[in-house]
């Protein structure tokens, strides 16, 4: 997790010393579905679809390349009757590799890498574990820019890919969301 903060840390503060004229500060919401789906260390299958919310604060460094942080809460999901999940909190850091369309820039279609740390609850018929957890992000989406400063996007994130003590699991997302260019 100390990993994570120190990233963070550089990729807020060191960017954002000059912002030059084609480099653009921007915020935003997303909503979508989380998928947390795996095996427990007895070898029972699991798969929670809770929804998340997330929230991004990014800088474009030209056309191409973007850094993004990003906080991720989701609410708790069921599996079967007694079986619950939530993600409590995810945070990332992430480099966008962007592919622009047209001289406007007004559709980006972009890959995503970085780096999350996250806490799950799962509580199974009254037995609570709080769980967590970091590793490697990877994911693809695509920006629709309305006015040069507004704009949508839709994106598929794989957060997490967990296998260790017999637990293992992949968490991925789904999400819609808004941003805006400042």
């Amino acid at each position: 997790m100390r990993k994570l903060g120190i990233i963070i840390f550089f990729m807020l503060t060191a960017p954002m010393a000059t912002v030059a004229a084609d480099e653009f500060l921007y915020w935003g919401v997303m909503f979508g579905q989380a998928q947390v789906k795996g095996q427990d260390p007895l070898g029972a299958n699991f798969n929670y679809d809770p929804t998340n919310f997330t929230g991004r604060l990014g800088l474009e460094l030209g056309r191409i390349l973007s850094v993004e942080v990003r906080a991720m809460r989701s609410n708790k999901d069921e599996d079967a009757p007694g079986e619950k999940l939530e993600i409590n909190y995810l945070g990332n850091a992430m480099v966008k590799l962007n592919i622009p369309f047209g001289d406007v820039k007004r559709v980006n279609v972009y890959g995503l890498a970085g780096y999350s740390g996250w806490k799950l609850t799962r509580d199974s018929g009254g037995d609570i574990s709080h769980d967590t957890f970091d590793g490697p992000s990877f994911g693809v989406g695509i920006d629709l820019i309305g006015d040069g400063v507004n704009g949508l996007n839709f994106e598929y994130v794989r957060y997490g890919d967990y296998d260790e003590n017999g637990l293992s699991y992949n968490l991925d997302s789904a999400s819609i969301g808004y941003f805006r260019r400042f």
